[in-house]
């Protein structure tokens, strides 16, 4: 009998459509981890696997499976504000999310999550949704954020980007206060973004919205109401590390 075609991949795990399940298959590991009727099942080769193998099949499952429930993965840093407005801060990997995101827990703000947030539309508009992970900020920055050092905590071996993780109050879902696209950049500006480049950014953002599924056209939809929040174009420094609770709260 010849396998189902590899319908996707993300990292080192394929994904292959069975009927109304769909099979994860860790490249390396040979892992399997299978989503069934919003549930996830392990395979063959899974309670053997490493614990970093497991983690990523589970983490690619959760989004599958979320996904089938109309909740969707975007690729950003989610803090909730003082008055229980998430703010959703995206951007390419390196952007600033989690550096920006640290500063505003440091003023007294909530983390959803740090490199990925979940969405759903909700009765009142956009809800976000908390995605678990630790903030993991660059130990270059202690020099700003002097607990670092006593902290103590050492970067991942191989890590070019010498992050350290930080454990953080985690918030609850909150409804969304805007989309913040931010980028490294040698001049501050913080402008408004045109919808058709906010859908383009969330897209980019969201990549499993491409996969021609029987879901892409809600995940695609979902994308652009999400589009048409409020959404800025952030032009960070390192000067908005200690500014920039009121720089988003001046944009609110």
């Amino acid at each position: 009998m010849t396998a189902p075609a590899i319908e996707w991949q993300w990292g080192d795990v394929d994904a292959r459509p069975d009927g109304e399940r769909t099979c994860l298959t860790h490249r390396q590991a040979g892992a399997q981890l299978w989503v069934n009727a919003g549930r996830l099942v392990r395979g063959a080769g899974y309670s053997a696997a490493s614990p970093a193998v497991r983690r990523e099949l589970a983490r690619i499952g959760a989004i599958v499976r979320l996904r089938q429930r109309g909740r969707y993965l975007v690729h950003a840093a989610g803090i909730v504000d003082p008055h229980g407005r998430a703010w959703l801060l995206s951007g390419d990997s390196g952007s600033g999310k989690s550096t920006l995101a640290y500063a505003l827990a440091r003023a007294g703000w909530t983390v959803l999550g740090d490199d990925g947030v979940m969405i759903e539309r909700g009765a009142d508009g956009l809800i976000a949704h908390p995605w678990r992970d630790p903030l993991r900020v660059s130990a270059d920055l202690a020099p700003s954020f002097p607990e670092m050092h006593v902290a103590g905590a050492q970067p991942a071996a191989g890590d070019a980007r010498r992050r350290v993780s930080i454990t953080m109050p985690p918030a609850r879902c909150a409804p969304v206060a805007a989309l913040v696209l931010i980028m490294r950049a040698p001049r501050f500006a913080l402008t408004q973004a045109r919808p058709v480049d906010a859908l383009a950014a969330l897209v980019r953002q969201s990549p499993w919205v491409i996969l021609g599924d029987a879901h892409a056209k809600a995940h695609l939809e979902l994308l652009r109401y999400a589009a048409a929040q409020p959404v800025f174009h952030l032009h960070h420094t390192p000067a908005e590390l200690h500014t920039i609770a009121a720089v988003l709260g001046d944009a609110a």
